[in-house]
């Protein structure tokens, strides 16, 4: 199976960019959650930052999609880890803000803002480890892309 990768690179702009807008949005409608709604309001407060700043994230990077130099299969693999993992990092608040408990990796936080049930979170824990690795994942590639660009374009 031949894979036209311009339409490719055409579709995944597309559902980044709108993805992207999509996160902003979740982020300003998670930003209006009442303290009284949620266990530990500092997680509402994370989440509002993550999602808006990772969806600010994802709509550059769907402007740069025209410009990597990958393959088709990486960059369906870009797209899937710039997803997983942009969205993962303002769910990890989210289900902080709603359990009250939050993880050990959050030791700034959790010293200043103190979560009324722990910092023992398995969910919250995995939610931001794999928020970490797939957004360094989407990262590389895209920094891989942009360097394979500039050099194909010089040869």
């Amino acid at each position: 199976m031949v894979i036209d990768i311009e339409r490719l690179k055409h579709d995944l702009r597309y559902w980044t960019l709108l993805l992207g807008t999509l996160q902003i949005i979740v982020g300003c409608v998670v930003g209006l959650i009442p303290p009284s709604a949620v266990s530990w309001f500092r997680g509402i407060v994370m989440a509002h930052i993550e999602f808006t700043a990772n969806g600010v994230l994802m709509v550059v990077l769907g402007l740069l999609v025209r410009d990597l130099a990958l393959k088709a299969s990486a960059l369906k693999v870009w797209f899937a880890t710039l997803q997983i993992g942009t969205w993962t990092n303002g769910t990890a608040g989210v289900i902080a803000a709603f359990s009250g408990t939050t993880s050990t990796l959050m030791t700034t936080l959790n010293e200043k803002f103190p979560p009324p049930h722990g910092t023992d979170s398995v969910l919250v824990t995995s939610t931001l480890q794999l928020c970490g690795v797939t957004i360094l994942i989407a990262l590389g590639l895209t920094l891989y892309g942009l360097y394979q660009s500039r050099h194909t374009s010089a040869s």
